[in-house]
């Protein structure tokens, strides 16, 4: 055969061809015109072998079998399953369509809608009949150390110094889907307008607040609804007495919502459901309480114990009686503590502040804080040196159920932390000496991230996406370190390489620099000079207010990481009943549909008994007689014109199939 004639079938520069031919074993020489034919056909089955190697090394192939639907066939991918998910969730962690994991939902008998929760169990035999491995997801290590602490505090609040019980103010937590309006609900309580600070008209860190009714003091926890934010949602439910889900009239039940009942029932809070937004024209109560009855919630008014209060929370309306029954619930639970105790309690939030140093948000659960106090919060101390209440007022004490910004500790403490008063300086020391958690901390914000490979596993091998983030607190922190870890995929991974609080200085730039990463400021500046180096050394540097967008640029960043998807669709399968013509470089035999469809412009693959023959022919033409067609259906015969080597005999099978390159996306 002759070299040209060759390159041409591989589709490759002669020149090319004589500079690879080397490469497969094949010395032919520098002058060589022609190759023996046997070497040749050799020749093409290697570089055919080299070249699905070289696709399979550049894309990652997704092989969609006909009767398979969109989902295709996934190798034996594991993933790790919750005790309880939502479809929505369940499908973001196959990677798959909402509808294809509805669908194999429904093939096992279980008729769940998109927000509905299914177990483990069911979960996982969806997902093995989808081509998944699955196993038990752990439990975070952040969420050991706040039942830990939870624990903790259970037992400090168990040790009153005395007899001196007095009723206290119940901590209400707020919690629901992301824009339901509950912030706007505690403005209209508290008439001070919270939602126009809030970035996005949406709440990303827990607010502390209290509020007056009928002579008694309520003390409101308002948490975040966006999905990043579950941690937060989470110790907002284990501080509080009484939660008010708020379930907006013209949208119902959302994932976040069932979030928050089963929070809600785990810490066994009394609740109640304020549904809100009945201002409305397209609101129904009825749909949302039928919801709720739908998940073993019955409404009071529909002979079960669920309270439901209608509200507008826009036109204040409804609000007095939601109140009356929050002190109802109240008054049940009997709601006490001693104010004579030294002061336990709850850091709910904690920053770095640029003029006044670590500040805490804390709630007292237990005795009375007052300034000039010795406490320790976790694995750090300090002398309370001043307190302001929610609105910014300095005060003396604070009482049980109050929240109070601290200003004294000496380094910022974790989110989460219980804090004690001790009864001097010396006492700090020595407790903190003598801490199983204490750990030396270096007098700066920077905290370490939490490792998201499991302990004892190799990390997985693939690009990383190496960023410094600088935010305004650590419940901030904790929320987008947790959504990097559900980012994460084999091929492309965050790896937060400096994290710290406040602004963006130099020393980040240059440490993104160094690491060849970017910088993201979430609710924090960026400094002049920071800005400037920045642009200098071409170093992404951006600051957000809204978590999704922060999100989304990190999605966008790690996309480019990953290898283009080859999408091969089967589209029709066919045996091959007589041979008409075989010629050197193509063939035409007539077949019979058994499968799907036939259409020209295709490629097939070629199986005999079973066994894969050749594979990237080209079905040039497809023929109802003398009749060139567009495609042939299911049962019909027809004569099919094949671009390859004549390779086909009678009774093989084809394969008709259909490739597409699609670049992939995190979340996508």
């Amino acid at each position: 055969m002759n070299i040209t004639e060759l390159a041409r079938r591989l589709k490759i520069p002669t020149q090319q061809l004589k500079d690879e031919l080397p490469k497969l074993g094949f010395d032919i020489g520098r002058r060589a015109i022609k190759i023996d034919d046997a070497v040749a056909e050799k020749v093409v089955k290697l570089w055919s072998e080299r070249q699905q190697q070289r696709q399979q090394q550049s894309y990652v192939v997704v092989e969609r079998r006909l009767g398979e639907g969109a989902a295709g066939r996934t190798a034996n991918r594991e993933v790790k399953l919750p005790p309880t998910l939502t479809p929505r969730e369940f499908a973001a962690l196959l990677g798959l369509p909402a509808t294809t994991v509805i669908g194999e939902l429904f093939k096992n008998g279980v008729m769940a809608s998109i927000n509905e929760r299914i177990d483990f169990d069911t979960a996982s035999i969806v997902a093995q009949d989808l081509g998944f491995a699955t196993s038990p997801a752990e439990a975070q290590s952040s969420d050991k150390a706040e039942e830990a602490a939870s624990a903790g505090l259970a037992e400090l609040l168990r040790r009153d110094s005395s007899g001196n019980v007095e009723p206290r103010p119940p901590v209400v937590v707020v919690m629901g889907h992301v824009d339901h309006g509950k912030t706007t609900l505690l403005d209209a309580i508290r008439e001070a307008n919270v939602v126009q600070q809030e970035s996005g008209a949406i709440t990303q860190h827990i607010g502390a607040y209290q509020a007056e009714t009928k002579g008694r003091k309520i003390t409101f926890l308002d948490t975040p609804g966006h999905e990043a934010f579950s941690a937060m949602r989470s110790r907002g439910g284990r501080l509080a007495d009484i939660a008010i889900i708020v379930v907006a009239a013209d949208d119902g039940l959302q994932p976040q919502t069932i979030e928050a009942i089963e929070i809600a029932q785990r810490e066994k809070l009394a609740f109640l459901i304020a549904i809100n937004k009945v201002d409305k024209e397209n609101a129904d109560l009825e749909r949302v309480k039928k919801a709720l009855a739908e998940i073993n919630l019955l409404p009071e008014d529909w002979g079960g114990k669920i309270i439901c209060v209608p509200i507008s929370a826009k036109k204040r309306e409804g609000l007095p009686e939601l109140l009356d029954m929050v002190l109802l619930l109240a008054d049940m639970e009997k709601l006490a503590a001693d104010p004579a105790r030294l002061a336990v309690g709850t850091i709910i939030e904690a920053r770095l502040d640029k003029g006044e140093g670590p500040v805490a948000t804390a709630l007292v659960q237990a005795g009375t804080l007052k300034v000039g106090d010795y406490i320790i919060a976790g694995t750090v101390a300090g002398k309370v040196r001043s307190m302001k209440n929610f609105r910014g007022f300095p005060v003396t004490a604070a009482t049980p159920s109050m929240p109070v910004r601290v200003l004294g500790l000496k380094q910022v403490p974790q989110a989460g932390d219980t804090f004690r008063v001790v009864e001097d300086e010396k006492l700090v020391r020595e407790v903190l000496r003598n801490s199983s958690h204490y750990q030396a901390v270096a007098p700066s914000a920077t905290i370490e991230p939490k490792k998201t490979e499991t302990e004892g596993e190799a990390a997985p091998v693939g690009r990383s996406l190496n960023v410094v983030l600088k935010t305004d607190v650590l419940g901030s922190r904790e929320a987008i370190f947790a959504s990097f870890a559900d980012l994460g995929v084999a091929e492309a991974q965050v790896k937060v390489v400096r994290t710290g609080l406040g602004s963006i200085t130099q020393a980040d730039v240059a440490f993104a620099e160094a690491s060849q990463g970017i910088v993201l400021g979430f609710h924090v500046p960026i400094k002049p000079e920071a800005e400037l180096m920045a642009r200098r050394s071409s170093t992404f540097v951006h600051t957000y207010k809204v978590i999704y967008d922060l999100l989304d640029e990190v999605k966008k960043q790690l996309s480019a990481f990953l290898k283009p998807e080859l999408v091969r669709n089967q589209l029709g399968e066919l045996v091959v009943l007589k041979v008409f013509r075989r010629g050197k470089r193509d063939m035409i035999v007539g077949c019979r549909v058994v499968k799907g469809v036939v259409r020209a412009k295709t490629s097939l693959s070629l199986l005999r008994q079973g066994q894969p023959v050749a594979d990237k022919l080209t079905l040039k033409e497809v023929r109802l007689g003398r009749e060139v067609v567009g495609e042939v259906a299911e049962g019909g015969e027809c004569g099919i014109l094949i671009e390859g080597a004549p390779v086909v005999e009678e009774r093989d099978t084809l394969e008709v199939y259909h490739e597409e390159i699609r670049q992939r996306t995190i979340g996508g």
